[in-house]
């Protein structure tokens, strides 16, 4: 049995997948060393590794609507990012001064994360979340839009790898970001269910452990459009999971919803999974200049993140 780890992109403007792929490698890696050691950054680097790359398909879409994308200068400020949150030991993160090192990011403010808290359930139920989450996170939304293929699309590209590690009965982390987290479960749905999948789904395998970052499950409207929502029962959701790790950040707009497991507490009724677990942490990311609590290396780099891969790891 093959130890794999796979790891999902979230949504915006990326780099090619060469270049973003190695800002993540390089953000658990450097976690790892700092936590647990050198030995734990090794068994890391020597585990089989597949990351789900759909930025291609994410660029096309958004510089049609969002303009060019200047990848020079994104590249080094995501490296700045990275460079910056090297900075700090695993203490920094956490607590009272993991707090006090979030409120100083630059151009932070709770005012924003307050507000899309408060007004996030009234939202949805009016049937304006689609519109706020249309302005915010345009890709996002286009993910769902039943006359385009972009879901499709990008799904494929975790399809084709989580796919085959499922039916080998691979020991697998599937780690996700963002957009990254609906593309997830939506496969992990149809593995689970689709006549198609049902060589895979007929094995039993399970994921040994699933770490969603900045994810928008918990929000209404987008519980709406996932693969299953209008099934009941065991059917409604996926059935190949064994441990789901949730981390949400204080300000994250994508997430502000920072709990899943009452959302998907039927998994856990229906004994479809052994455990869901939220928590609640502080990304210290700066890009551009400003705070950005939703930055994916902000999360892969999080002692709590390393704890949850580290476990895995053993």
């Amino acid at each position: 049995m093959a130890k794999r780890i796979i790891l999902v992109h979230g949504r915006g403007f990326k780099p090619e997948k060469d270049v973003f792929e190695r800002t993540w490698v390089e953000a658990i890696a450097h976690g790892l060393e700092r936590d647990r050691g050198v030995e734990a950054r090794a068994r890391f680097e020597s585990c089989l590794r597949a990351f789900a790359y759909f930025g291609d398909a994410s660029n096309e879409y958004l510089r049609d609507r969002r303009g060019p994308y200047d990848r020079e200068a994104d590249i080094a400020d995501r490296r700045r990012c990275l460079d910056a949150l090297r900075q700090f030991e695993a203490s920094e993160f956490l607590g009272e001064r993991g707090r006090e090192n979030y409120e100083n990011t630059p151009g932070q403010s709770n005012l924003a994360a307050t507000f899309a808290n408060l007004v996030a359930e009234p939202m949805a139920w009016l049937g304006l979340g689609a519109r706020a989450i249309a302005l915010a996170a345009p890709d996002l939304r286009e993910y769902w839009n039943p006359e385009s293929d972009f879901g499709s699309r990008v799904r494929w590209r975790l399809t084709e790898i989580l796919e085959p590690a499922l039916f080998a009965g691979d020991d697998v982390l599937l780690v996700s970001h963002s957009l990254g987290t609906l593309i997830a479960y939506d496969n992990l749905w149809k593995l689970s269910h689709y006549a198609e999948h049902r060589d895979v789904f007929e094995t039993g395998h399970k994921l040994t452990r699933w770490i969603t970052l900045g994810c928008p499950l918990g929000n209404p409207t987008i519980q709406k459009i996932l693969k299953g929502h209008r099934a009941s029962g065991a059917r409604r959701y996926p059935a190949n999971i064994r441990e789901w790790i949730n981390l949400a950040a204080v300000g994250d707009y994508i997430s502000h919803d920072r709990s899943v497991r009452d959302d998907y507490r039927g998994m856990l009724e229906h004994g479809l999974i052994e455990s869901i677990e939220d928590h609640r942490i502080y990304n210290l990311a700066v890009r551009h200049g400003s705070s950005n609590p939703h930055h994916g290396a902000g999360y892969l780099i999080h002692p709590t993140v390393i704890e949850a891969i580290a476990d895995w790891l053993g």
